[in-house]
């Protein structure tokens, strides 16, 4: 009983630090991800697909995730690995919004427009499009959604207009 507790607080740890890596990085991003958009992890340990977790699923996708962030195989994770893992899984998030900010992109101008995030099927940008639109000119930059994810990151409210 006292393994399977300790398993499931570390199941627990990884699943909460894997949604809030995952929604830090752009929450409105990944929609097109379907159903398992908010919960990433979910989706990925559930091997049958059947919407629910069976304890061998939750024990599989810990141990996957635990080797895959042990770099040298030592059966401990360190500090220094677990920052490294962190960088990895940014490094990889920042690529997925780039691809996908560019595909959304279709007048190749650089900015979204309403009705490309739309078209784009984006509807957590969109609903927050007015407030990430700083300067209100209809479009948002990067710029733009850098700072409304550094506010967001910060625990504030996205930027207003000046």
């Amino acid at each position: 009983m006292k393994q399977l507790s300790r398993l499931l607080v570390a199941a627990a740890g990884l699943l909460i630090g894997s949604a809030a890596l995952a929604d830090h990085h752009g929450g409105g991003m990944h929609e097109h991800q379907g159903k398992d958009a908010r919960m990433p992890m979910f989706g990925l340990f559930d091997e049958n697909k059947d919407g629910k977790l069976s304890r061998d699923e939750v024990q599989k996708g810990v141990d996957k995730m635990f080797a895959d962030i042990d770099a040298n195989k030592d059966g401990t994770i360190s500090q220094d690995e677990m920052r490294a893992h962190h960088k990895t899984m940014h490094d990889k998030m920042q690529s997925q919004m780039q691809e996908r900010w560019k595909a959304a992109d279709k007048d190749g101008d650089g900015a979204l427009s309403r009705a490309e995030v739309d078209a784009a099927k984006m509807p957590m940008l969109s609903r927050d499009f007015d407030k990430f639109d700083a300067d209100k000119d209809g479009k948002l930059t990067a710029d733009e959604m850098r700072n409304a994810m550094m506010q967001r990151r910060q625990g504030g409210a996205a930027p207003k207009a000046q």
